[in-house]
């Protein structure tokens, strides 16, 4: 049988050029102005419009060292050879982390890819080809220490593991930080951190996770709640996870302190409900800037004020964050999985994960679930935690006990940076008014 036919073949159609490109560099000026608009109408990630700006940054920085650039005729000639020369002169140059040279391969593919089609009506593939934007053809020609020497290699080796311990200590000396910004930067920035402190350290969530929170967001007329203080969940919009839309959210009950706090924000700050909390900025870089003290104070008279007012401080270098989003998440895991242990041997959450190493097992699965990994997901495929009355409060009480050791843990400097409205609603039943701090004290000065 033959397949019916609906038209003649074609010959495949070439760029004018042929294995040559010449475009504009207005070209990509364009181009960076729709990463801009698309990135403040919440279509891009943060983290692929840095990815993305910077690799053009590069890409033009080193077509014009290897003389591929006519600034007078406003023109850039792009073969495969003068690409190979630039990326080469590159990692020369820069030695960057294979990771590094990955991300500028593939995303200066992608644009050119974008400026071919949508304005020449071709592809790169049939033009200069797209071998010379593939990592490997790099690392099969170099040794992967020509990227980064060793000793580079071993410094950032032993960073990264000093990185994997994140004390209680630390994250208390963050908020005894966070507490010193509060009473002397009392800003709407400010407020966002502190908020988005307190998020990361009672879910764990990723920086893109907590900028994409919205109290509401529409659809087809309709609003629907991403964060119900009514009920204490938040549903984390997991870009990470890879998958339809019913995995793409992870919604997971929050500790009372969390949902006071966001109705204190809400009450005070937030005008129109569906609007992103921290905006379009990167948190990430707000805690960068703020939790480096030589950034977020830079009369150097006020730092040396500080350091000396603040022992605990002086650990601390002045250019160096003392915390950050990452490292919270790090924090987070590290407890949440020594909390597990704890329960389990003490016979807690048997009735929802089993007993003994399945429970064990389970627990940890469902931490993996409260911090976005897909083997969590695939755990609590195929019940509802926030829908089921079978399991609604189990869970949502089995996470507050879980969360309570955590703020035991970090008193009294977690009280220093949340309101107290808050810890009087929380705590006032339970006879612990007592324990809440008064904030009135300078209490981190010595």
């Amino acid at each position: 049988m033959r397949r019916k036919v609906f038209s003649k073949p074609q010959q495949t159609p070439t760029f004018k050029n042929g294995n040559k490109i010449v475009l504009r560099l207005s070209d990509f000026d364009e181009y960076k102005e729709e990463l801009v608009r698309l990135r403040n109408s919440g279509q891009l990630t943060v983290g692929k419009f840095r990815n993305r700006s910077t690799a053009i940054n590069i890409f033009i920085e080193y077509m014009d060292k290897v003389n591929s650039i006519n600034l007078e005729a406003d023109e850039i000639t792009i073969t495969a050879r003068n690409v190979y020369n630039a990326f080469n002169l590159f990692i020369k140059e820069r030695r960057p982390a294979v990771h590094t040279l990955r991300t500028y391969l593939y995303s200066i593919r992608k644009v050119l890819e974008h400026i071919l089609l949508s304005k020449y009506d071709t592809f790169l593939s049939q033009t200069i080809g797209i071998e010379v934007f593939d990592v490997e053809f790099y690392l099969s020609q170099l040794s992967k220490s020509t990227l980064q020497r060793k000793a580079r290699q071993l410094k950032e080796y032993q960073e990264h593991e000093k990185e994997k311990v994140i004390t209680d200590q630390r994250i208390k000396d963050g908020l005894k930080w966070l507490w010193i910004l509060l009473n002397t930067k009392r800003t709407r920035t400010i407020e966002n951190l502190r908020l988005a402190t307190l998020v990361a350290i009672f879910t764990g969530a990723r920086g893109s996770e907590i900028n994409d929170l919205q109290f509401q967001v529409e659809v087809d007329g309709e609003l629907l709640s991403q964060i119900d203080t009514k009920r204490g969940i938040i549903y984390l919009h997991r870009k990470k996870l890879k998958g339809d839309a019913t995995k793409s959210f992870t919604p997971i009950f929050v500790h009372p302190i969390i949902t006071e706090e966001l109705k204190i924000f809400k009450k005070l700050y937030i005008i129109d409900s569906t609007e992103s909390i921290f905006g379009y900025y990167s948190i990430d870089k707000i805690f960068q800037k703020y939790y480096t003290p030589q950034r977020a104070f830079t009369s150097q008279k006020t730092l040396e004020r500080l350091y000396e007012n603040n022992a605990w401080l002086k650990k601390y270098p002045p250019n160096r964050p003392i915390l950050s989003l990452r490292a919270i998440r790090k924090y987070v895991d590290s407890y949440l999985q020594a909390r597990m242990f704890e329960l389990a041997d003490r016979g807690i959450g048997a009735s929802l994960f089993g007993k003994g190493f399945v429970g064990l097992d389970n627990m940890r699965r469902y931490k993996n679930y409260y911090l976005g990994r897909a083997e969590g997901v695939d755990f609590l495929h195929y019940i509802s935690i926030t829908e089921d009355p079978r399991y609604f409060m189990r869970y949502k009480k089995f996470t507050k006990r879980i969360f309570d050791g955590l703020v035991d843990k970090l008193m009294p400097e977690l009280a220093y940076v949340v309101h107290r409205e808050t810890l009087l609603k929380v705590y006032s039943s339970k006879g612990r008014e007592k324990n809440i701090p008064n904030k009135k004290k300078k209490a981190f000065v010595e």
